[in-house]
């Protein structure tokens, strides 16, 4: 059989389009590109021409392949891309390559959907370190097989890819393919992509291909021949080289023609479906060729000769020549880190002539040496269940590595175990179960895992197993959202003698916890102060820091928040080593509520952003918690735009405690303070998701149909708030309650919301919430001097909208009284702070209502910021703009300004769309720019 090499011929309008598209990427103007198109087609050759030419731009490359046996991999087919593997020694690729490999996974991380979004985080900002060094390239091939989260991170690199210099290039068949593939199309186009579908190749470029093929023009009958590969080049390539190795092709004048014994066959003949012919060409291999090379298909695309010396029993020298021999003859290449084969047809052809049982003994033989090579684990489990026996050595090997299995590959970790138990034997069944149980949980299988929990509990094959059953029973029912039936089993598994001191505190721990989310505040006191006193006794940490946590939530709930930050900074200094996972619980977000709620925003601030960071570390599941108090405060705090951000960054998130509906609801708040209008929720009765939603709409609701509807609407939230949102948390609305009840002519009310204010201040209250219980006596006596009291506590706790509402509220008793210039006063203050807001509905109400009594503003409020320029920037994006224009990854101005990574890519989105410009290197363009005429260079 002759050599065959693929020859790149054609394809001058797609060539010319990809080549611009990479210039326009190097320039910053990033852009994503599909090549479609079916087997053989010429999809690979084309990403080497745009390989070739991205090398010669000087951008950074990076080029994988997705493997059709590697879709149980998570990040396979981008660790591919990215050079990862077992001897990554790249110190930029260090984190993510530890990730990947699973350490510390179950240390650090809740479920495999937690890991996932860690590393997912983890790439990103390595692509984000990359982009502020220079332009990168990434083209996956193959794509119709990559992992689901590969197509993730692609995905996600896709969102944000026209502020980056990057091209993103990837190719798949056609069809058929996953619906994840077609969905990432579709994202990716909605963005702005470019689909290039490669249509077959016109009889002139067929003619082009056969002679660069060939050295000489075809005949007519071979002309005729070639034109029923379809313009197929692979076809085209693989059919001229079947005919060479049969001797049908001679030179005719100058010409090669097909010539066979007699005309007649040779106008009769047919060519094979591709695959076909490509095994019937292989046939022409030396058979121990063949045989090397069959079972290198059976085992995938890399070809890995040590596995195949071990399998095949032959020296890695011999099988070193047979795969030069191979790489000859076109069946392999040798990418330069590892030889593969060429096409995936050929792998395919290849793998397809080994029957179903000759496979899994070759499976079986691969995985015999078990770990003693170092391979991966992930490796040696596939052969292990495409060999389909697990006997008894095999699963004392899964035992051992089961964790590791589980973090890198979770699927095929719980396929696994399911297959060894069965067989196991009754010392093994007591670990592989409780490794299901776990792998299980991982995988986000909480009601299977409760299911075979329970029925092991029943069964009590293994005592020695007993309390760390019963604990993944309580964390299966937990995760369900079945607290009562969690805290069942943790009182039963107390009830165990056996249990060692350190675990029962963990336990009474784990049961506070419950107890809290139960809003049983007087028993998970309780039972976290056991866990402490058993952390005490025993020099537990994990004990005594998940006790203190659970008691420092009861006292925030309590209103006791300065005692509360106290206990909870204790937990933290006692977990120095950071929260398991399975204990649920976030001591560095309950810090920065409770410095929120104590008016300290500047340390709430920092405190928040600890919390999103370590949150993001971890995959944590108050990673949205976070990023809603941090909206919160800065809704409060007057910084609206930045909320938005934050909001914006929030709430896509995986979301385990409905943070999405609090966030929604304050971008719905801003907006109706801004002039927008909300509609109603839909469907059967009124139904909001949080107060925040209702708030907004009562807002709207007080402009269409007046204050009395909007005051019965609003009601709910201040008197129904009860549980984990105590009117303590939820006293921010009363301000609007006194207003709307004021208003709506209802002053008892007024009072009545005063007097449930009043019950809860303490000696130590903090300043907003004093100021709220000034400002409904205010209105509820109409009392002026208490009014602009509130408004000082307000701008003490710096609160700029309610400082607003209290002058305003403080102008219409003034004018009322006949003071209109103290009324004109206070009504200027009011504008003042909403105008610096935007909050033109504040404005709007607050004018009217001064019309109503007399009284117009004195002088114009403050300009109103543009919409587009640099005034237009808030303070937190002038400063993220001046240092990614100083050349900054977004993890660096993540670092340097407490933020999250995204927050800082949705401020840099917003920054690029109010200076009307499309890239980060248009942004760093006119900064210098701007710098040089303010310095009068």
């Amino acid at each position: 059989m002759g050599p065959v090499s693929p020859v790149f011929v054609g394809r001058q309008d797609e060539t010319d389009r990809l080549r611009a598209l990479t210039r326009q990427a190097v320039a910053g103007h990033g852009v994503a590109v599909l090549v479609e198109g079916e087997p053989g087609i010429g999809k690979t050759s084309l990403l080497d021409r745009v390989t070739a030419d991205c090398a010669e731009l000087g951008m950074r490359l990076l080029t994988g392949v997705a493997e059709d046996l590697e879709q149980q991999l998570p990040f396979s087919a981008i660790a591919n891309c990215l050079g990862i593997g077992a001897a990554t020694t790249d110190p930029q690729l260090a984190r993510v390559s530890g990730l990947l490999r699973g350490e510390q996974a179950f240390t650090q991380s809740l479920a495999a959907a937690n890991h996932d979004f860690v590393i997912t985080e983890a790439i990103l900002d390595l692509f984000d370190e990359w982009f502020a060094q220079g332009p990168v390239a990434m083209l996956l091939d193959d794509a119709q097989w990559a992992d689901p989260q590969s197509l993730v991170v692609t995905h996600r690199l896709g969102r944000g890819i026209d502020q980056q210099p990057m091209l993103l290039v990837v190719a798949t068949r056609s069809a058929p393919r996953a619906e994840a593939v077609d969905a990432l199309e579709r994202s990716l186009v909605a963005r702005g992509g470019h689909v290039v579908e490669l249509a077959p190749l016109p009889p002139s470029e067929v003619s082009t291909l056969a002679h660069h093929l060939l050295h000489a023009d075809t005949g007519p009958r071979l002309s005729r021949l070639l034109a029923t590969a379809g313009g197929n080049p692979m076809y085209v390539t693989e059919l001229l080289a079947e005919l060479a190795d049969e001797g049908a092709l001679a030179g005719r004048d100058g010409r090669v023609e097909l010539v066979w014994d007699t005309d007649e066959l040779a106008e009769g003949w047919v060519p094979p479906p591709l695959a076909e012919m490509i095994l019937h060409r292989l046939a022409c291999l030396p058979p121990a060729v063949r045989d090397v090379l069959q079972t290198a298909a059976v085992f995938g695309r890399a070809v890995d000769l040590t596995e195949l010396s071990q399998v095949q029993g032959r020296p890695v020298a011999e099988l070193v020549a047979v795969a030069a021999g191979a790489v000859e003859a076109g069946i392999l290449t040798d990418t330069g880190t590892r030889l593969e084969f060429r096409q995936p047809l050929i792998r395919e052809a290849l793998a397809a002539r080994v029957p179903p049982s000759a496979r899994a003994a070759l499976h079986r033989r691969a995985a015999q040496p078990l770990d003693a090579r170092g391979t991966g684990v992930e490796r040696i489990a596939e052969h292990v269940m495409a060999g389909e026996d697990v006997d008894e050595r095999t699963a004392q090997w899964l035992i051992g590595v089961a964790d590791t299995l589980t973090a890198r590959a979770p699927e095929l970790a719980v396929e696994l175990l399911q297959r060894a138990l069965p067989t196991a034997t009754r010392r093994q069944a007591g670990r592989l179960r409780l490794q299901l149980i776990r792998a299980l949980l991982w995988r986000g299988e909480p009601a299977e895992a409760e299911r075979l929990a329970r029925a092991a509990v029943a069964a009590g094959d293994d005592p020695a197993c007993d309390g760390e059953l019963r604990w993944l029973l309580a964390q299966t029912s937990y995760r369900r959202g079945h607290l009562r039936e969690s805290l069942d089993v943790i009182q039963q598994a107390l009830a165990l003698p056996g249990l060692s001191e350190p675990e029962r505190g963990r336990f009474h721990g784990f049961a506070a916890v419950c107890l809290f989310f139960l809003t049983r505040f007087d028993e998970a006191r309780a039972a976290a102060r056991q866990a402490v006193l058993a952390g005490e006794a025993t020099g537990d940490a994990r004990c005594r820091g998940i006790g203190d946590f659970a008691l420092a939530m009861t006292m925030a709930m309590d209103g006791d928040l300065a005692q509360a930050l106290a206990v909870n900074d204790r937990a933290i200094a006692t977990l120095t080593e950071g929260v398991q996972p399975d204990l649920q619980v976030d001591p560095y977000t309950l810090r920065g509520m409770c410095l929120l709620e104590l008016d300290r925003p500047a340390e709430a601030e920092r405190a928040l952003a600890a919390a999103i960071a370590a949150n993001r570390e971890s995959g944590g599941a108050y990673l949205p918690m976070a990023h809603t108090l941090r909206a919160r405060l800065l809704f409060l705090a007057g910084r609206w735009d930045d909320a938005l951000v934050e909001i914006e960054a929030g709430v896509d998130l995986p979301d385990l405690l409905g943070s999405a509906v609090r966030l929604r609801g304050m971008a719905d708040l801003i907006a109706v303070h801004r002039g927008a209008t909300v509609d109603p929720p839909t469907g059967t009765g009124t139904s909001y998701p949080h107060h925040f939603s209702r708030w907004a709409r009562a807002l709207c609701v007080e402009s269409q149909q007046g204050p009395a509807a909007a005051l019965e609407l609003l009601s709910p939230a201040w008197e129904k708030a009860h549980g984990l949102e105590p009117r303590r948390l939820v006293y921010r609305v009363c301000a609007d309650l006194a207003r709307l009840a004021v208003a709506a002519g209802d002053r008892e009310r007024a009072r009545a919301l005063a007097q449930d204010v009043d019950g809860l201040l303490t000696p130590q209250a903090q300043p907003s919430l004093a100021a709220t219980a000034k400002l409904c006596h205010g209105l509820a006596d109409d009392d002026p001097d208490l009014l602009l009291a509130a408004a000082a506590d307000y701008h003490a706790a710096g609160w700029p909208l309610y400082e607003g509402n209290a002058f305003e509220n403080a102008a219409e008793v003034l004018a009322r009284r006949d003071r209109p210039a103290q009324a004109r006063q206070a009504l200027d203050r009011a504008l003042e702070r909403y105008g610096a807001l935007e909050a033109t509905a504040d404005a709007d109400r607050a004018e009217a209502r001064l019309r109503a009594v007399g009284v117009r503003r004195g002088v114009r409020g403050p300009r109103k910021r543009p919409k587009h320029g640099w005034e237009a920037l808030t303070a937190t994006e002038q400063r993220v703009a001046t240092l990614v224009a100083a050349g900054m990854s977004n993890p660096e101005v993540a670092a340097q300004m407490f933020l999250s990574r995204r927050t800082v890519q949705s401020h840099v989105s917003s920054i690029l769309a109010k200076l009307e410009l499309s890239s980060r290197v248009e942004l760093a363009v006119q900064a210098a720019e701007r710098t040089a005429v303010r310095s009068g260079g």
